[in-house]
């Protein structure tokens, strides 16, 4: 059973005041009047290319120096146009075609045309990497005019919009004139704008901050109430960016800790804010690697993590258990699905089946400790221990953990994974992990899983464009990721945070967690 554990800043307060004060202000005095928003991250992104918007930190600044077709309205799953001004789908469902705005234009002045709209979905389809996990079902796109553009899928799709919030598109030309020995512009990318969103890129300073300021021309315009500039600061220390919050020295701070939440909660001039997301925590087992191909071994260790500590103790009520495999707001998710639980009588009755003996083996597990993860690798960790595993600890950062991951033979066994959806569709929590095509190159399918009967089912869910068949299949593929357990999957996410009280207008569409959309908000 893991229990309860206060969590001791080994930080001393002087420290803490001088990393905020140095960082905040490059060493002088805070502004006493700001023009300007402060928001506190824990962690920068390494790139600002939008492709790589599968991750949050990328979508951060990219949602705002970019658009995409569709979007989300801020705050809800509902959707709404953005670079279209409309879209047919054909009879059969594979066909696609959007009319392009005529207003929107690059911030380069450049209008967007359907040329960029193909360059960016082929640029896709070439890098595979990023967002392509979400978009595979894409098969190309193909130009029908100036502002006529069509995307062509292999089968029908019916996540397509959903997945097409996360594929934002890039100035092709100014792309193309910066490309570096092939790379479609991956390396000028890191540091550059090449978007038509609200605002534009003034500075990228990696693994420090990054800056945007309005985008006079931005095709959705601009009334009274809107951030006219925004620095975007990475302080990896929770307790310095809680103490800045207090001096004023930030607007919008992200918080991992629950204990930090409660301390914030009911201070004058401070509202703490608790998101819900479609965002889940899995664990990756390695099924090529002994013993963990035993799906015996793996159901085990899943059966061995405390969830119910996870969520009452560790985060203090501010997480969830899902349904079963999915996100309580996911699509076919259903409360009839028992959630994830701890039992350790089972999980000892499959090691012995088995034939695993204690301290036969010494498993690795991946992790960011430096994000708040080490504590799910101590309960892990607990876990197997009470079924004579030993788990030894591999803490690496999120890029060095994808590329550990990204050959079998090389990865550590187990290995922690947040799932950053695009939308409520199943067809996004369960296919970009247990499809044997996303597995390397990529892909999400970090446990290297491979199975015909369950690439066939999901196949068919994808392509199914009844929401009854599509949820019938999706059970089924519930049932055999839960005989196989390729993943466990641990609880779905509480976006938490807090603000000052006179910033306004912030909010959360699920599709885009741990975000902050500019656009929407203005300080009083």
């Amino acid at each position: 059973m893991f229990c309860s554990r206060a969590w001791a800043n080994r930080t001393t307060a002087l420290c803490v005041v001088a990393i905020a004060v140095v960082l905040l202000s490059g060493g002088c005095a805070p502004e006493t009047e700001r023009s300007y928003l402060v928001i506190l991250t824990e962690g920068i992104p390494p790139t600002l290319d939008p492709l790589a918007a599968l991750d949050s930190r990328v979508d951060n600044p990219v949602i705002n120096l970019y658009s995409a077709l569709v979007q989300y309205i801020p705050g809800t799953t509902e959707l709404s146009l953005d670079l279209a001004e409309s879209y047919e789908v054909s009879d059969d469902g594979r066909r696609y075609v959007f009319t392009l705005r005529s207003d929107a234009v690059f911030h380069d002045g450049t209008p967007v045309r359907a040329v960029d709209v193909k360059y960016s979905i082929d640029r896709m389809l070439t890098l595979k990497t990023g967002v392509w996990a979400y978009l595979t079902p894409v098969s190309g796109a193909e130009i029908l005019g100036g502002r006529h553009v069509a995307i062509d899928l292999y089968e029908p799709f019916h996540g397509l919009l959903g997945a097409l919030t996360r594929f934002y598109v890039a100035n092709s030309e100014l792309v193309r004139s910066n490309e570096f020995q092939g790379d479609l512009g991956q390396r000028w990318l890191q540091s550059h704008d090449a978007g038509s969103g609200p605002y534009r890129l003034v500075s990228f300073q990696p693994e420090q901050q990054f800056t945007v300021e309005r985008f006079d021309a931005y095709h959705g315009g601009w009334g009274e109430r809107h951030i006219e500039r925004a620095v975007f600061r990475v302080i990896r220390e929770e307790a310095a960016r809680r103490i800045a919050l207090r001096n004023g020295d930030a607007d919008w701070i992200y918080l991992s800790s629950a204990d930090t939440l409660e301390a914030l909660a009911g201070e004058p001039g401070i509202t703490v804010n608790r998101d819900p997301t479609l965002n889940q925590l899995y664990f990756a087992f390695n099924t090529r690697r002994e013993p963990l191909r035993d799906a015996r071994v793996r159901r085990a260790l899943a059966l061995a993590y405390d969830y119910q500590g996870h969520v009452e103790h560790l985060m203090r009520g501010n997480a969830e258990l899902p349904y079963g495999v999915l996100p309580a707001r996911g699509e076919c998710a259903s409360s009839e699905q028992p959630p994830p639980r701890h039992d350790l009588v089972e999980a000892k009755r499959l090691i012995a089946e088995a034939g695993v003996r204690p301290g036969e083996f010494e498993l690795t597990m991946a992790f960011e400790g430096t994000t708040g993860e080490t504590p799910f690798f101590e309960i892990m960790r607990a876990g197997a221990a009470e079924l004579g595993i030993r788990v030894t600890a591999v803490d690496i950062e999120w890029d060095a953990k994808v590329s550990n991951y990204s050959r079998p033979d090389s990865s550590t066994d187990m290995g922690t994974i947040w799932l950053f959806a695009p939308g409520p569709e199943a067809h996004h929590f369960l296919y970009s992990l247990a499809h044997s095509s996303q597995a390397g190159d990529g892909g999400n399918n970090f446990a290297w899983y491979q199975n015909p009967v369950m690439d066939r089912l999901l196949d068919q869910a994808a392509a199914a464009t009844e929401e009854e068949r599509r949820c019938s299949l999706y059970r089924q593929v519930e049932a055999l990721w839960l005989e196989e357990m390729p993943f466990a999957v641990s609880v779905t996410m509480v976006g938490l945070s807090a603000q000052r009280d006179d910033l306004k207008g912030y909010s959360v569409a699920l599709g885009h967690p741990l975000t902050q959309n500019l656009y929407p908000m203005w300080l009083e």
